[in-house]
């Protein structure tokens, strides 16, 4: 074998160098843009598993029963609400918002609704079922959370 016969490629290695190189090329690039499609998808469930946690542990913080036998009604801000029978004001989803009824950025896609269950007795302590509901406008999920609220 000569020196000049080892010293480089030849047209036909080339080429086929190449073609092995945009095969492998676009296999990669349809991984990644099968990936990038989906990525989104876990950080909005995560939003919504923050919005749903959010308003549930609201909820959660309020006495069982009105404390001061006024009903304050839906008309007034969720921060005058004192009891957990208020939540279901919120039966028609709605964009999340904090207590005082103020948007929340960048969550204007988000949808929440809740609903609480009527008085039952479970293990001899009377309980109120609460459940709250995240959904999205776009789809692709249908979140719900529920807990249950013992009068003590």
């Amino acid at each position: 074998m000569s020196a000049e016969r080892a010293a480089g490629f030849t047209l036909l290695e080339l080429v086929v160098t190449l073609v092995i190189i945009g095969v492998a090329f676009a296999a990669v690039a349809g991984l990644v843009a099968t990936l990038g499609r989906g990525s989104a998808s876990p950080v909005l469930q995560t939003q919504g598993l923050y919005i749903a946690e959010g308003y549930l542990e609201e909820a959660m913080l309020r006495a069982y029963s009105d404390p001061d036998g006024v009903a304050e009604g839906c008309g007034v801000s969720r921060d005058l609400w004192d009891d957990v029978g208020d939540y279901a004001c919120l039966a028609t989803p709605a964009a999340p918002t904090d207590p005082s009824g103020a948007a929340l950025p960048g969550l204007s896609r988000f949808r929440v609704s809740m609903t609480v269950g009527a008085p039952s007795v479970v293990g001899g302590a009377n309980t109120r079922r609460v459940e709250v509901r995240v959904t999205h406008v776009d789809g692709g999920f249908d979140l719900r959370l529920a807990a249950l609220r013992a009068e003590y």
